[in-house]
């Protein structure tokens, strides 16, 4: 199941700084990110590009928010993991996430053990 192909990672953040971080942690545990995007448009078009198994998003971004680009993702390829990652720690937000068929929801500022662990469960979730 995890072959270097099922570990193909999207990072959508509107801060370069948590794109980074991200990457870094992901990458450091063998994964494959395969894109980053800074908005939620962006975000949509890398994912029909690239075609990773799992999309890391925020909620709070310019053009589209994250709870948008989670319905799409989830309409056009249901079987893609996806693990809201984000500042915005408001029950609404989780339930909203949750129930638009996110994998996992981790509240920023988070640990890189916490994002890994969520990241294999949306795998392993699929």
């Amino acid at each position: 199941m995890n072959s270097p192909s099922n570990k193909r990672v999207l990072i959508v953040d509107d801060t370069s700084v948590m794109r980074s971080l991200l990457k870094q942690i992901i990458k450091s545990k063998g994964f494959d990110v395969v894109g980053e995007a800074g908005d939620g448009h962006q975000a949509l078009k890398l994912f029909r590009e690239l075609k990773p198994r799992v999309v890391c998003l925020d909620i709070e971004m310019p053009e589209m928010n994250g709870l948008d680009v989670l319905a799409r993702i989830k309409e056009e390829v249901p079987q893609t993991g996806v693990v809201m990652i984000t500042g915005d720690s408001q029950a609404s937000s989780v339930k909203k996430a949750i129930t638009a068929g996110a994998n996992g929801y981790i509240v920023k500022p988070f640990n890189g053990t916490r994002v890994m662990e969520a990241i294999q469960k949306a795998m392993e979730d699929q």
